[in-house]
């Protein structure tokens, strides 16, 4: 048992002593009659004079509901002295001598101050009033529940004092001694004074009108959750700690300030939003824990004192926010140190990404994170940074980066810089890195990079959008330029290609890119399918069929598989699969005496293509970037002109609306809706080569024009432009004609060469960066095919074929088609 808990046990014994030998329930008048031996008064009703009893353990009681009335002052000697006062007046001071004394103000007033001398003295006061409070030397202890006091005093000792509600109209003071204050409501009208020795000092809660104030020593101040402190807090001399819970910049704002004193000191923000750093000073130590937010804003912030010189800011869970602030030592030319496991932000307290955190001193990430606002575009781009002077970088941080509202662009020098090392600071080529290696804005992907390729900014961190090359060697300087190092990848980089010295620099597209460059190919694909050549689509000319209204329908089914690559910023190839079906009728049938034939009807269909896309991506060509899926509907209308020699000329109309979406290899999504107009004029003139074979030249134009929606994919807006697009073919078909078990069919053998005009289609993101992708190519096809009469009114025809590319843009692929013709 600690000396202190004994000598307040002893205390608290004597007093329930001292109560249980009083019969509470008599009341007695006023008469303070002193003897040489312990004495007991009651003050219950009347008036009496002052009383001076100097011999003996005393007790002075007002009992409840009493009106008794001591007109002078109270004097007791050095014995165990108790009053206990819980009504009437005493109008004049309480003097209770040395001893082990007890005061107890439960109610009444006491006009003038009550003075305890040396003794561990013991005050309880839960209302009335009463003047100044004073307990001498020793071990005192003071509470207060309600009433109102003057001031309380505690000599030197180890001295307690609790205020849970009341009101003391000065001060509350304490000598020199390990002094233990709490205060959890009530109000104080002037200041917290303790003196040398190590103090605690605990605030939860009430209203300190003029501050805290502590001596030389080991002090603990707490201040948790609540309470006002209307002046300055300032510790004195030693190893002093301050801790700062659950508390926020409005409770914080009527303190001006916070002063750590001279010596090692620490300051600890549990839970705590705080702001005004200009409040806190002479901390060699402080510390973020439990999701604190300190925000530094503009300011400068001060570690240590004139003693210590420098100090250390542990941001551990927790945030600290900047605009343009500075984290700088006491003395100039000292080295502060931050060690970063929460957040630096720099992010929320500002709509411009030119802020900036200074650090004069050393910088460590303990896998800590820092949030910077940039314009991502070209070289020099705005962009928030930490700045580090004269000290070292050293750990790991993660750097996040938020776009406002840059287009993205290609840099092509140092890029944009978010770490800038100056006045000779140095760091690990590990220091840095960003969430998932990259950062997107517009067209391409930023890597984050140490160092730069201009002489000086080896140190230094730089967002870049391309792989820049070394400079050339220069014949009369060897050893090439000063002060030049090779950029280092941040951990967690993506691969990048090498470069040679003087090439022009690679461009980091993101994988997107090439997804959305191959949707007019895509389109193109889905519309040709559904477009075809006459002979895929109805099958044979044939001989001539019912005339009139609605004379005849068809159907048929086809697909293909396709491997093709197309010429461009990103050079994209596109790995699809196309099916699809396509129902029609002649809705009016003529044929006139000259044998000539004209139909005239109309289809509609559907296709659907899914694919795989690569390209030029992350610097490397031919990158699995992602997948696309597109589904399209078509209406058309055609007219077709049949000579009696089944020469013919077929023309067609048609309009598709489509939709789908790409997928990105990161899993970015863009919904695609858009539609095509096409139109197709195609001839054909056989001639017969021997009794069942003829050959048939044919030549086709197809023009048609995409329009696809402009979207967002949640990194850039993107809006789509095409030429209009122009297919020509020219072919030859050799058909025979035979009968199969007494049913007429028609075998042939098709190759085409078809070229796509030039033009281009061009996807732009943010309006600043056009990525184009070229329309022309040419290719072939060779396809094999038959028409089998199965009946009178009924043919079935089909084809598969082979396709491929003359030119350089690679393509390969396999198609068929089945079909069903009807005559009604």
């Amino acid at each position: 048992m600690t000396p202190r808990l004994a000598t307040l046990m002893h205390l608290g014994i004597f007093s329930s002593a001292l109560l249980a030998g009083w019969p509470l329930a008599a009341f007695a008048d006023c008469v303070l009659t002193p003897t040489t031996g312990d004495d007991t008064f009651t003050c219950s009703s009347g008036t009496s004079a002052g009383v001076v009893d100097t011999a003996g353990n005393n007790t002075l009681l007002f009992p409840p509901s009493g009106t008794g009335v001591i007109n002078g002052d109270v004097t007791f000697g050095p014995g165990r002295d108790l009053i206990t006062m819980n009504s009437g007046t005493l109008d004049g001071s309480v003097n209770m001598g040395d001893g082990a004394n007890i005061f107890q103000l439960f109610g009444g007033t006491i006009t003038g101050s009550v003075i305890q001398g040396t003794g561990n003295g013991i005050v309880q006061i839960s209302q009335g009033s009463a003047g100044a409070v004073i307990q001498g030397l020793g071990n005192n202890n003071f509470s207060m529940s309600g009433g109102t006091i003057a001031s309380v005093t505690q000599g030197d000792g180890n001295n307690e004092a609790n205020l849970s509600t009341g009101r003391i109209i000065g001060d509350m003071t304490a000598g020199d001694g390990n002094n233990t204050v709490t205060v959890s409501n009530g109000a104080i009208g002037g200041k917290i004074s303790v003196g040398n020795g190590d103090n605690q000092i605990l605030i939860k809660g009430g209203d300190i009108a003029e501050g805290v104030f502590t001596g030389n020593g080991n002090n603990v101040f707490t201040w948790n959750t609540a309470g006002l402190i209307h002046g300055p807090i300032v510790t004195g001399s030693g190893t002093d700690r301050a801790f700062l819970y659950n508390l926020t910049e409005t409770t914080l704002s009527s303190t001006p300030l916070l002063d750590g004193g001279l010596d090692n000191d620490s300051l600890t923000f549990d839970n705590t939003k705080s702001a005004t750093p200009q409040r806190y000073v002479d901390w060699e130590t402080v510390t973020l824990n439990n999701g604190s937010v300190f925000t530094l804003g503009s300011g400068t912030f001060t570690l240590g004192d004139a003693g210590t010189h420098t100090g250390t800011m542990d941001i551990n869970v927790g945030t600290l926010v900047v605009t343009q602030g500075s984290i700088s030592p006491f003395t100039t030319g000292q080295l502060t140190t931050v060690n970063n496991g929460g957040l630096i932000d720099m992010t929320s307290a500002s709509s411009t990404a030119t802020d900036s955190l200074t650090i004069n001193g050393n910088y460590t990430g303990n896998n800590g994170r820092l949030a910077l606002q940039s314009v991502l575009g070209g070289d020099g781009s705005p962009s928030d940074k930490l700045i580090v002077s004269q000290g070292s970088i050293q750990g790991t941080t993660g750097i996040s980066i938020t776009n406002l509202g840059g287009p993205g662009g290609q840099t092509v020098q140092n890029g944009i810089q978010v770490v800038q090392a100056i006045n000779g600071a140095t760091g690990s080529d590990l220091a840095f890195s960003l969430p998932n290696g990259s950062v997107s804005a517009g067209a391409f992907e930023y890597y984050l990079y140490k160092g730069g390729v201009t002489p000086g900014t080896a140190q230094n961190w730089y967002l870049r959008s391309s792989v820049e090359a070394p400079p050339l060697p220069n014949p009369q300087d060897p050893g090439g330029p000063v002060g030049i190092f090779p950029p280092v990848p941040a951990d967690g980089t993506p691969g990048t290609p090498g470069i040679f010295p003087g090439e022009e620099p690679i461009p980091i597209y993101r994988p997107e890119v090439a997804d959305y460059s191959v949707l007019f190919p895509a389109v193109q694909q889905l519309v040709q399918g559904m477009m075809s050549t006459y002979h895929e689509r109805m099958g044979d000319q044939g001989p001539p069929q019912q005339s009139g209204a609605i004379p005849a329908g068809w159907a048929r089914v086809f697909g293909s598989s396709t491997r093709q690559s197309f010429s461009g910023t990103v050079s994209p190839s596109l790995d699809s699969s196309l099916s699809g079906f396509q129902v029609g009728t002649d809705l009016y049938a003529w044929t006139s005496d000259n044998g000539l034939t004209q139909r005239v009807g109309f289809f509609v269909g559907h296709s659907r293509l899914t694919g795989n896309v690569a390209g030029f991506s992350g610097g490397f060509q031919n990158t699995d970037t992602g997948d696309i899926t597109l589904r399209a509907d078509s209406l058309g209308t055609y007219w077709t002109l049949i000579g009696a020699n089944r020469a013919y000329l077929d023309l067609v109309l048609m309009g598709t609306r489509f939709d789908g979406h790409d997928e990105s290899s990161r899993g970015v999504k863009l919904q695609t809706r858009g539609h095509n107009v096409a139109g197709s004029a195609e001839v054909g003139m056989p001639f017969a080569v021997s009794e069942h074979w003829e050959v048939e030249p044919q030549a086709q134009v197809i023009l048609d024009r995409t329009w696809l929606d402009s979207q967002n994919d949640g990194i850039a807006d993107i809006s789509f432009n095409a030429d209009t697009h122009v297919t020509t073919r020219v072919g030859v078909r050799l058909r025979g004609d035979y009968k199969v078990s007494g049913m007429p069919m028609q075998p042939y053998l098709r190759a085409n060469v078809w070229h796509a005009g030039a033009g281009s289609n061009t996807v732009t993101f943010n309006e600043s960066t056009a990525i184009n992708t070229e329309q022309q190519s040419t290719t072939m096809d060779v396809s094999a095919g038959a028409t089998l009469q199965v009946s009178n009114t009924v043919r079935v025809y089909g084809e598969v074929g082979y396709n491929q590319n003359l030119d350089s843009n690679q393509l390969n692929g396999r198609e068929g088609t089945i079909g069903l013709k009807v005559d009604f």
